[in-house]
């Protein structure tokens, strides 16, 4: 139930709006001149949408939405700055969105400030629910002086299954005009179209009126495609080796699904187990005029009371566990069995089916027993004697399933051990950074301040960090591959950045601040000399582009003096780019990043802090510890790693339990045979061995089928990391031998205890 509710809530995204059919979101594609995907963007150019409005009567209206604006933080009526979601659009978005007005007008803009527009929950949230509308609050920027936010209304909350869900509205009253042919800055861009329009018709119209629109001489080409808003929450990430969202959805639904499959065959399997007690019943009540219809009738109700009773124990845990599960996922969910009736009816159907469903095989096993085999404790199906083939295939299964989820679990752990101890090639332990910001001419003050300090080791500027800033792409000649050449990261940064990222200095020498090529300060004059500076570079970077030590590169258009290890600067989902390091002196924007030194961190974070507010009292700070950013960008596949680990637990003992089902049902059978062979001198090693070497041959079919298909599925989930683990053999052989001696001892206490009783009861059973 937890999980379908999640599943469900994860398909709903978008679909509440009236005009959810007719919303689209703008997508540009860019090609090269070979006509390759360079790359996408969830964007458009600033201004098309109006153009196209105008241009295409199939385009009915249109809204530009940011969603990627940073959080505000805004002074609040109690005199303390709240940190607020915000997306910026303008008033068309009323048009295309029904969000009900609570207090105000969204569409009256004031030009005096920026206007905001407020959701209920952040009213309450931030302003205590206090009068707010037609107020001026002032906020804390993360550069420039504070501005002026005016409050023109509160706003009912946007729904939490909605990627548009959000704090607060910022509108943007002024567009941008649209400039065909001149790079500009690109928007995201929402169209209403009409419901009878075939939107890859109206595609290719707007690109062939785009490329009309084009400088004859731009061989790049771009194309636009319409995303539905329904799709925008699952849509898959333009990114390479990133994982698509709906396999998340189908890893839980898989679990979902699975869970249901053991659960029923355990209780064939067990109905099976107790059919040896229930066949002299069967058979009376045959004697006494039973129909087939009414053990029918008996099974489905008995079976339909415990799957009810299943039920109502499941509800009751469902409501006590949906809060944790709330807090798991980091959000609300929005559709739950107590609030949508739909989902109530659906499972309803699901217990009847269920109940009728699992109860038939066995039901119909049992009525179609002869009265004579019955009397006799004897089962048969269609006639013929039961033969248990059928319930050990089941249990087959069942361990099948069970060994691919724990191989699968096991291999995600390993992987999440190999990233946790990769080398990255730096050190991000007890280092501080300060987001890409302004330093308005304070940069040099501010560091030498937060130096004086023991608990700081050193600190450094750069343009740079492998969670914020830009680095400058430079195409240069690849050796092997002259007519395909291949983009160099080039990273500013001044000369303590290598020391305190603690980066590793194979050959050469570090730049410093004596040498003039070090840090060219770049002119007009400097660029029309085509003064090649010194810079370092990564190992992989010097090999694939040939590059000599201490000798200028015409295509790099700079001289290495210094070869890096090779670090990981981005997830290890990606491989490693080429790299340069280049120093500036002068530092009017950038990151900073601050070692602490061991042992002093929380005191180090205190001094960053409150020179912070000393030196930018007005501007909000952006500090993050390098090391969290390092193990959060995994956060997917630990949570992966948490849904298997349980499901293998809970698989594991489902499996065991149709194991000793049939134990209890083949044991019952051999009941007298046990007794002989006691009489004739067995011992109980013997007969425990006898009996679990039938169960010892299903462990191993399903150890037959279960490896190729775990070695599959972990083969293509590990492919979305460029540095990934081998699959390793010994969770295979672990994971078998685990199997094995887990069925081995459910079987053999059972066993064990059969061979503990009397022989002379189990002779007289007849």
């Amino acid at each position: 139930m937890l999980i379908t509710t999640w599943v469900i809530d994860e398909l709903s995204y978008d679909r509440q709006w009236k005009r959810s059919n007719e919303l689209y979101r703008i997508r540009t594609i860019h090609y090269d001149q070979d006509g390759n995907i360079q790359y996408q963007l969830d964007r458009a150019p600033a201004g098309l949408s109006s153009s196209l409005t105008s241009a295409f009567p199939e385009i009915l209206a249109y809204t530009n939405i940011e969603l990627q604006s940073p959080k505000l933080v805004i002074d609040s009526i109690a005199d303390r700055h709240m940190e607020m979601l915000v997306l910026e659009s303008d008033t068309n978005f009323f048009n295309l969105f029904e969000v009900k007005a609570l207090e105000g007008n969204p569409k009256q803009i004031v030009s005096h400030a920026k206007n905001l527009v407020v959701t209920r929950s952040a009213h309450q949230k931030y302003f205590n629910g206090k009068d707010v509308v037609g107020k001026t609050f002032y906020n804390l920027p993360e550069e420039g002086a504070p501005e002026a936010y005016y409050v023109n209304a509160i706003l009912e909350d946007l729904p939490q299954n909605s990627h548009l869900h959000t704090d607060a509205i910022l509108l943007i009253p002024h567009q941008q005009a649209f400039e065909p042919g001149k790079a500009g800055a690109y928007q995201g861009q929402y169209i209403q179209i009409r419901s009878e329009t075939d939107t890859a018709s109206l595609s290719k119209k707007i690109n062939t009126w785009y490329a009309t629109q084009q400088a004859s001489g731009n061989k790049n080409k771009v194309e636009f495609t319409f995303q539905s808003i329904k799709d925008v929450h699952l849509s898959p990430t333009s990114m390479p080796n990133v994982s698509y969202p709906m396999r998340d959805i189908y890893l839980l639904a898989g679990i979902c699904a699975l869970a249901l499959v053991l659960v029923c065959i355990n209780f064939v399997n067990l109905t099976f187990a107790h059919a040896m007690k229930r066949t002299l019943e069967t058979g009376i009540r045959k004697v006494l005029g039973a129909n087939k219809r009414h053990l029918l009738a008996q099974m489905s109700v008995e079976s339909l009371l415990l799957y009810g009773t299943a039920l109502l124990l499941a509800f009751s845990l469902y409501l006590i566990a949906l809060p944790i599960f709330e807090r798991y996922l980091g959000h609300p969910l929005t559709i739950t069995f107590q609030s949508s009736l739909p989902m109530f009816t659906g499972l309803i159907f699901c217990w009847l089916t269920l109940g009728i469903f699992c109860s038939l095989f066995p039901a119909l096993t049992l009525s179609k027993t002869k009265v004579s085999e019955g009397l006799r404790k004897r089962v048969s199906v269609l006639n013929l004697p039961l033969n248990i083939g059928f319930t050990r295939g089941l249990i087959a299964i069942q361990f099948t399933i069970a060994i691919v989820v724990i191989i699968s679990m096991l291999t995600i752990r390993a992987q999440l051990q190999y990233m946790d101890n990769k080398d990255l090639g730096y050190e991000p332990t007890n280092i501080m950074v300060v987001d890409f910001t302004q330093w308005e001419g304070k940069a040099q003050v501010f560091k030498q301040a937060l130096l004086q300090h023991p608990s700081i080791m050193s600190a450094s500027f750069a343009s740079w960090t492998p969670f914020s800033g830009a680095v400058n792409f430079r195409p240069v000649e690849d050796p092997a591959n002259p007519e395909v050449p291949q983009k160099v990261a080039i990273i500013q940064s001044d000369f303590d950045f290598i020391a305190t990222m603690g980066m590793q200095l194979l050959e050469g020498r570090e730049l410093q601040p004596q040498y003039a090529l070090d840090a060219v300060e770049y002119t007009p004059e400097t660029i029309q000399r085509e003064i090649y500076s010194n810079v370092l570079t990564t190992e992989s970077t010097m090999q694939k582009f040939q590059l000599a030590l201490n000798e200028g590169s015409t295509s790099l258009k700079h001289t290495p003096v210094g070869i890096l290890k090779d670090f990981h600067g981005a997830s290890l989902r990606y491989p490693m780019g080429f790299l340069a390091f280049e120093a500036q002196k002068d530092w009017e924007m950038g990151c900073l990043i601050v070692r602490a030194t061991e042992g002093k961190e929380k005191e180090a974070l205190s001094v960053l802090n409150s020179t912070w507010n000393t030196f930018f009292p007005n501007r909000l700070s952006r500090i993050n510890w390098l090391e969290e950013q390092v193990r959060n960008q995994y956060q997917k596949e630990q949570k992966q790693f948490q849904q298997l680990a349980f499901f293998s637990g809970i698989s594991m003992l489902l499996a065991l339990l149709g194991v000793l089902g049939i134990a209890i049902y083949t044991i019952e059978r051999k009941v007298k045979e046990i007794g002989i062979r006691k009489v004739l001198g067995a011992s109980s090693v013997a007969i425990v061995k006898l009996i679990s070497s039938s169960f010892t041959k299903l462990v191993g079919i399903a150890i037959i089928i279960a490896f190729p298909i775990s070695w599959w599925l972990m083969h293509k989930w590990l492919e979305d990391f460029a540095f990934r683990i081998d699959m390793p053999v010994s969770l295979f052989v672990l994971t078998g031998l685990f199997t094995l001696f887990s069925m081995l001892a459910v079987v053999g206490l059972r066993s064990f205890r059969a061979t503990q009783s009397n022989p002379v009861n189990s002779l007289r059973d007849e």
